[in-house]
């Protein structure tokens, strides 16, 4: 107990320490990407100026702040990191003067000792080895081949057991919510693409639906009030359920006379048998078999998700599972949770 005892106030009085405690506190809140810390930090320093230029520093010096091993920490970054974290002036100063003393205490023990081991000059630019990013480029595109195939597949199953659901969008819901809405929106076109081998020309039309289908789960996912518990998660397919029904119900009225072929159109002949007119009776139908569809694929996309976490992280540590914030959210219901999953839109862009 006593050398535990040691080792922490060893830990505590150590950068290695610091850093520590700030990622508790990043995972406390939600798990912030720092993409959105630096956005925060940058709104607050053109707030200070007072002239609302974003003066955000970059993301790979926020992103360092948060790496063990360091021999020197800036407090004023540190004080700028835990306000966007959410801690108010008061915490601020305490994590700043925190950081000055175990500066201190390490140039005494770099003086007592006659050596000072300091961190060598590293590039703003490159923080990650090229390595990384080869294998983020070879890990998206992975994705983004397997997220087609699993559309393909649901086409497939679909026509082959002519079942009442769609089950053409699995693949778009895991990488708009893995990856980003426009990753989701590609992988739409590619998979609908696909499916042009099984349903013919009607395919690519209907790829509008898959596309905002895309969009509607990529950015919903990303909106800390629209999916960070179940419920929330629930309601937001029934969202992308009634956008894709919206965006559906033209086309078959347009193109179509109303029918697809598809196994709900026997809804759609029994309301208009009840004596519903055509357009009520095929956006009935529609809303009722896209909202049963979108129920099942939102949370087969999860279950795809939360299978793959473990892989996905060893990528990128900065991924988080749905599933992952459901359950804080249920161990902690005070935490706010914010922007809980990462956008892949930086993968492609060399970070500054």
């Amino acid at each position: 107990m006593e050398q535990e005892r040691d080792d922490e106030a060893k830990l505590e009085g150590s950068f290695d320490g610091i850093v520590t405690d700030l990622r508790e506190l990043r995972v406390n809140t939600g798990v912030v990407t720092y993409a959105e810390i630096v956005r925060r930090i940058g709104r607050y320093r053109g707030q200070l100026k007072g002239d609302g230029v974003n003066d955000a520093p970059a993301r790979s010096t926020v992103y360092d702040a948060f790496r063990l091993g360091r021999s020197r920490l800036n407090p004023e970054l540190v004080g700028e990191i835990v306000r966007a974290l959410g801690e108010d002036e008061q915490s601020v100063r305490q994590w700043m003067v925190r950081c000055y003393q175990v500066q201190a205490s390490s140039e005494r023990n770099c003086e007592r000792d006659a050596v000072c081991t300091e961190d060598p000059v590293e590039s703003p630019g490159i923080t990650q080895p090229l390595k990384s990013h080869r294998s983020r480029y070879i890990y998206v595109g992975s994705v983004m081949f397997a997220c087609v195939l699993l559309n393909a597949f649901g086409y497939a199953l679909v026509g082959k057991l002519h079942l009442a659901l769609y089950l053409d969008m699995v693949g778009t819901a895991v990488g708009a919510i893995m990856l980003g809405p426009w990753y989701g929106v590609a992988i739409a076109v590619l998979g609908n693409a696909a499916g042009m081998t099984i349903h013919g020309p009607m395919a690519l039309v209907f790829a509008l639906v898959n596309v905002a289908g895309a969009l509607v789960w990529g950015y919903g996912v990303r909106r800390s009030t629209w999916a960070a518990t179940f419920t929330q998660f629930f309601r937001l397919n029934l969202v992308v359920a009634v956008v894709c029904t919206l965006v559906a119900v033209p086309l078959l009225m347009l193109g179509y006379h109303g029918g697809s072929g598809h196994t709900s159109d026997q809804l759609t002949h029994t309301f208009t048998s009840s004596g519903q007119n055509l357009l009520s009776a095929v956006l009935l139908s529609n809303g009722i078999t896209s909202i049963l569809d979108k129920l099942a694929t939102g949370f087969i996309a999860l279950v795809v998700i939360q299978r793959c976490a473990s892989r996905i992280k060893s990528v990128d540590s900065e991924f988080v599972s749905p599933v992952d914030n459901f359950f804080r959210f249920a161990l902690r219901p005070t935490t706010q949770i914010t922007r809980p999953l990462c956008n892949y839109s930086a993968v492609l862009v060399r970070t500054p």
